[in-house]
């Protein structure tokens, strides 16, 4: 969004909750109090870069999505009066449990970027979920997908996706920064996987790899979006959040990076942006089978659940010649955000031009 708004006026709303709460989900129930202590407010990041961090009103049964939709036109309109905001509106959905705005918001045009298999998630309402995405593949104007597999979703429900791949801002991965200042105590070789901490990751194979590392770190920066009790152990750190700038110093200093994603059917979905920041680093990378990732089988190491923890040993064994990190580097030199953003961009450019009429 912040290439977009070096043309365009960006409203980016943030924060919409698509789980639902029930009575008793307690760790659901903390998240959208998260949100609320996170504040609900219109702020402006750059010039031409609005973010609005709505109410988060959960959908939960019919009076919470009724709430959800019209807490958020509201929002919506009130920040497009409050920024001045006017001329033709694209409205960009990529999450579906926004559907209900289709239409709503007197847009132009609209377009669909479906970057997630949302209904796989936990503690969501899936048949909901699916007629929103059903709603918005028959609806919008255009449909992108990062993946192949939602192409397909997409294209089942009578869509016609085109296929935009994530992509990596290769520059600001691929210099040499200090090792970061949490990580100088920690005994190496140093282990590393950046990411949200969710219930879709492998907890028990990342456990099953710090049993075998007779020495070393496993270290998760990250938010924990699940329980991580499980990974109270000698060689596991877990350092948290930590600032987006600092990231590509942390990814830089691991000797080996891991994307270990169950292999599910929200995870066959994924295209994971970590590969691609993990190869602009030149950094060595242990990936579960995701058929994303298996496409970059010659700068990456896909091992099955049974041999996940031995190939990031034999890794950890070998040694890692410059020639083949300039060759990871290579691999994703030409898949730049800048060019993801043009794509997309000349997909919906035209439809912001007045319609003609006759003469």
């Amino acid at each position: 969004m912040c290439r977009y708004a070096e043309r365009y006026d960006v409203l980016f709303v943030e924060g919409v909750p698509m789980r639902s709460v029930a009575l008793g989900e307690g760790r659901e129930l903390r998240r959208v109090w998260r949100k609320l202590r996170t504040g609900v407010g219109l702020r402006t990041v750059e010039p031409g870069l609005h973010v609005l961090r709505p109410l988060p009103i959960p959908p939960s049964g019919r009076v919470g999505r009724y709430l959800q939709r019209g807490a958020l036109v509201a929002q919506i309109r009130w920040a497009r009066r409050k920024l001045g905001l006017r001329g033709p509106l694209l409205s960009w959905f990529s999450l579906p449990v926004a559907a209900p705005l289709l239409g709503r918001l007197g847009e132009r045009a609209s377009i669909l970027y479906y970057q997630d298999r949302y209904e796989a998630f936990s503690h969501v309402d899936a048949p909901y979920l699916r007629a929103c995405l059903k709603e918005l593949a028959r609806g919008c104007d255009i449909s992108v997908v990062s993946a192949e597999e939602l192409g397909a979703d997409l294209r089942s429900l009578g869509a016609k996706p085109v296929l935009v791949p994530h992509g990596v801002d290769v520059a600001r991965f691929a210099g040499a920064p200090p090792m970061p200042r949490d990580l100088e105590a920690l005994p190496g070789p140093l282990v590393g996987y950046v990411g949200l901490i969710d219930d879709y990751l492998d907890l028990e194979l990342l456990v099953r790899l710090a049993d075998r590392l007779q020495v070393g770190t496993l270290v998760l920066v990250g938010a924990a979006n699940t329980d991580v009790s499980m990974l109270r152990h000698d060689r596991i750190k877990l350092l948290g959040v930590r600032p987006y700038e600092s990231i590509p110093a942390y990814i830089a200093n691991f000797d080996c990076c891991l994307i270990p994603f169950q292999v599910n059917p929200l995870t066959v979905a994924v295209n994971p942006i970590k590969l691609r920041e993990y190869l602009a680093a030149g950094r060595p990378v242990v990936s579960t089978p995701l058929p994303e990732v298996s496409q970059y089988g010659d700068v990456a190491t896909i091992a099955s659940r049974e041999n996940f923890v031995g190939a990031v040993i034999e890794l950890l064994n070998s040694s890692d010649p410059e020639s083949a990190r300039q060759d990871r580097r290579l691999r994703v030199a030409g898949e730049s955000w800048d060019r993801a953003a043009a794509t997309i961009e000349a997909l919906f450019h035209p439809l912001l031009s007045p319609p003609e009429t006759d003469s």
